[in-house]
């Protein structure tokens, strides 16, 4: 049994792996705080669980994994991986600066190419929103990054005098007839329309028709009104850390 843990800005992914295979998987908030403590330990608890072979980690929040790493040393005795440090992504980056491209992204390109063996765009709905290219080669080719909902509602908060701060549903109506309704419907409706627009122009860019692969946490609420999503994966970036850990284990037994 080996882990595998994604830590984003707003949450961290677990999955409980048996070889290959993907056991269990669940989400906690990354936030550094008892609660957190209080999660891991339900969810990786020494009493019940299985001491892990290897634990893998692919994170872009550095307090945090600091936090999540001295939890799973003290109560398992493993000193974690790190994807793109100790371990390499077998996938070509082909931009300006291919270091500063996050870990989570490529591990999901990764992921999501080994799927479609073909033109593929990730739409990741989390914190922020990024939409990704990989190329027919299976090459990371660039994507876009805007900001997702939840940022949206914090900022609309933060940066006005009397709006209040909401969590994002799929509105009924389009026309809001109160400060919280009109909100949500601008917000979500607008994100709707941003990654809508984005992937048909980044279609008419490439000039072909590529998979539409979609996850994030909030996809599930977005890609019902995203006519081009063709699959919603919720855990890919945890296949993307199986897929790199296990090539880069096949590549040492090679040599």
């Amino acid at each position: 049994m080996w882990l595998a843990i994604d830590i984003g800005n707003t949450n961290i992914h677990i999955g409980i792996f048996e070889d290959d295979v993907l056991h269990s998987s669940c989400s906690v908030k990354s936030e550094i705080s008892r609660p957190l403590s209080e999660n891991l330990e339900k969810i990786l608890n020494p009493a019940t669980l299985t001491k892990p072979q290897t634990v893998v980690i692919s994170s872009v929040n550095p307090k945090v994994e600091v936090f999540v790493v001295e939890y799973i040393q003290k109560h398992f005795f493993v000193n974690p991986q790190f994807i793109g440090k100790d371990i390499p992504i077998p996938m070509p980056v082909l931009t300006d600066q291919p270091e500063k491209v996050g870990v989570d992204r490529l591990v999901s390109a990764l992921a999501a190419f080994e799927r479609t063996k073909s033109w593929t765009i990730v739409v990741d709905a989390g914190t922020a929103i990024t939409i990704d290219v990989i190329n027919n080669d299976g090459a990371f080719m660039g994507g876009i990054i805007a900001s997702g909902m939840g940022i949206s509602s914090k900022a609309l908060h933060h940066f006005t005098a009397l709006l209040p701060e909401i969590t994002i549903k799929k509105p009924k109506s389009v026309l809001g007839k109160n400060t919280k309704d009109t909100i949500n419907s601008g917000i979500y409706w607008g994100t709707v329309g941003m990654v809508s627009k984005l992937i048909n122009m980044l279609c008419d860019e490439l000039k072909c028709q590529p998979a539409i692969i979609a996850t994030g946490g909030d996809m599930q609420l977005l890609a019902p009104e995203i006519p081009q999503i063709t699959a919603v994966i919720p855990y890919l970036t945890l296949e993307g850390i199986k897929i790199v850990y296990k090539r880069n284990l096949a590549s040492k037994i090679r040599n």
